[in-house]
């Protein structure tokens, strides 16, 4: 009787064949679960409101979450450009004091001559200096971007200067920056806000540390009434801020744009808003003809009348009238 024999080359084969088989079925069972768990890192921002008029106050707020979760240990760059340029860089916590070993940080910052002499106030018109310490924590040498924002006493952003260097490792830095006083700035206690990126968060820059601040006096020959408004409440991963948008703005499309990284997540986002001088009724960023024409077809028009026209309500009072006309009247022929 003929005996059967194996090919020698079979069982090898299968045997590559079961294990390969066996190392697919594990990375799946490995891939799968750990894909639907996947950490997602989410930052959110908003105004609110879609359209402001100079001299009001725009709101700003938004939240951190890690997998739906407030983060209230954090920060969150945040960058705003008006029509022609940046005009708001600062560092904005999302816990009422977030703790944390940061990178790199703002150690102090305090008004002061082009010389780093301690100095209280500065006249419009005027150059400002801040003297700027941050210190680097990291083991390597890093470039950043630091800032200075300067807000006058009614809370409007009136300057910005930014200087980037490079800080060595472990090791503190100190540099003095300038910020142009302009001549429209209100008189009273200002605010100097010091922050330091890596770059600017309109393209991915994120923030390294908690933002300092100090205080100092614009002075002029005249006086006038401060507006005031609250800033920078927070709270479970929520951020806020407020500025007020003085008259003398530009007008037309803003830009926010927001960053954080938080256990090596990186999140961004952004959002606009529209700024209209009062009296702008049809859009158009001036104040003319066209607009005293549509306010003229809703006079005395309120809310259901069939010419009833929103954008002419500049009070917000619910009727459109002789205020109506007199705030249009404030701002013919703008721009000025």
């Amino acid at each position: 009787m003929r005996e059967l024999k194996m090919s020698p080359k079979n069982p090898p084969f299968l045997c590559c064949l079961t294990i390969l088989l066996l190392i697919i079925l594990i990375l799946q069972l490995m891939i799968l679960p750990h894909s639907s768990c996947s950490s997602s890192l989410e930052l959110t921002v908003a105004t609110n409101e879609e359209i402001y008029y100079l001299g009001q106050v725009v709101t700003i707020s938004g939240n951190l979450t890690l997998n739906g979760n407030p983060i209230n240990n954090s920060i969150v760059g945040i960058e705003i450009q008006d029509p022609k340029k940046t005009i708001i860089m600062r560092v904005l916590p999302t816990g009422q004091s977030p703790q944390r070993n940061w990178l790199i940080e703002v150690i102090d910052v305090y008004p002061c001559d082009e010389y780093g002499n301690p100095r209280n106030s500065f006249s419009k018109g005027t150059l400002a200096y801040f003297n700027i310490t941050v210190r680097n924590n990291d083991i390597e040498q890093r470039i950043v971007l630091i800032t200075a924002n300067i807000f006058d006493s009614n809370n409007s952003p009136i300057g910005l200067s930014t200087l980037e260097t490079v800080i060595a490792s472990n090791s503190t830095g100190t540099i003095i920056i300038s910020v142009p006083i302009p001549e429209k700035a209100k008189e009273g206690t200002a605010t100097i806000y010091a922050n330091v990126f890596s770059a600017p968060p309109r393209i991915g820059g994120k923030p390294y540390g908690l933002e300092k601040s100090n205080q100092f006096q614009i002075t002029s020959s005249s006086s006038t009434s401060t507006y005031s408004t609250e800033n920078n409440q927070t709270l479970n991963g929520n951020f806020t801020t407020a500025f007020y948008l003085a008259p003398y703005f530009d007008v037309g499309n803003y830009t926010i744009y927001v960053t954080s990284t938080y256990l090596h997540y990186t999140a961004t986002n952004k959002t606009s808003f529209t700024v209209l001088v009062p009296g702008d009724a049809n859009g158009d960023f001036r104040v003319d003809l066209g607009d005293l024409s549509l306010l003229g077809a809703s006079w005395y028009a309120k809310p259901g009348d069939p010419n009833w026209n929103p954008k002419c309500d500049f009070d917000q009072n619910g009727i459109i009238d002789v205020v109506d006309l007199s705030i249009l009247g404030s701002y013919w022929g703008y721009p000025f």
